[in-house]
């Protein structure tokens, strides 16, 4: 079974080392609200920070594990190496000189896949990228308002299994260029890069934890942990 291609990502979890920082760039900068504060599943004492649109929905969400003392991790192959937002295109321009006000780390704009791009760096060294996409309007001189995740990035050393495993999610091919497949929901983008040759990669701080994806119902989220357990993949615990 598939789950439905409307659904997408429902958040994606990341780990940060500097509380602080980390409130600072995604509520202070990028405006994103702080929805919920509570605590890690695998670990009841750990912080775990939850920021998205002002109504606190389903794909818009990035969500962060707090680990204060946590080594450093490595981007490599089998992790995320880059989350995007999508903001109007009439924006981008605003969102690079608020950026450079700000002293915040940014390259860009670029051309990539018909989009126009600008990327920048968390605090944690995260690479999160701005796409311009058809939205209404914005006047000039508002803050810029991000309203959904547009796409992540994996590095992947095995770009077909990758791409076959995403389609068991309702994600399609939908072009790409270079290095790069694009696959397509109804609602958002997962880019798979052919990354063959990297580094794998090293858990940690600055690195990506966890993609979520959203499902109808429980039942489907049942069905799917048990098409799983049938290939050679490793469902994890259900919460």
């Amino acid at each position: 079974m598939a789950i439905q291609l409307s659904d997408g990502i429902h958040h994606v979890t990341l780990i940060t080392r500097n509380v602080q920082a980390n409130v600072g760039f995604y509520v202070g900068f990028l405006g994103l609200r702080l929805v919920k504060r509570t605590a890690g599943f695998e670990d009841s004492r750990q912080l775990h920070l939850f920021y998205g649109n002002h109504e606190g929905a389903p794909g818009s969400l990035v969500t962060f594990l707090v680990w204060e003392d946590g080594a450093p991790g490595r981007v490599g192959t089998g992790q995320i190496s880059e989350i995007a937002f999508a903001v109007p295109s009439n924006s981008i321009g605003e969102w690079l000189v608020r950026a450079l006000d700000a002293q915040i780390q940014v390259s860009g704009p670029t051309r990539e896949i018909t989009e126009s791009v600008l990327r920048l760096k968390d605090p944690d060294g995260v690479i999160v990228k701005l796409v311009g996409v058809n939205a209404p309007i914005q006047a000039s001189g508002e803050l810029p308002v991000i309203d959904k995740l547009h796409s992540i990035t994996i590095l992947t050393a095995e770009p077909e299994q990758t791409t076959k495993f995403l389609r068991r999610f309702g994600y399609q091919p939908s072009g790409g260029a270079g290095a790069i497949q694009r696959m397509r929901s109804a609602s958002d983008v997962v880019d798979v890069r052919d990354a063959q040759g990297y580094v794998p990669g090293i858990p940690g701080t600055g690195t990506v934890d966890h993609v979520a994806l959203r499902a109808t119902d429980i039942a489907v989220v049942r069905a799917m942990e048990d098409e799983l357990a049938t290939l050679n993949s490793s469902p994890t615990n259900v919460h």
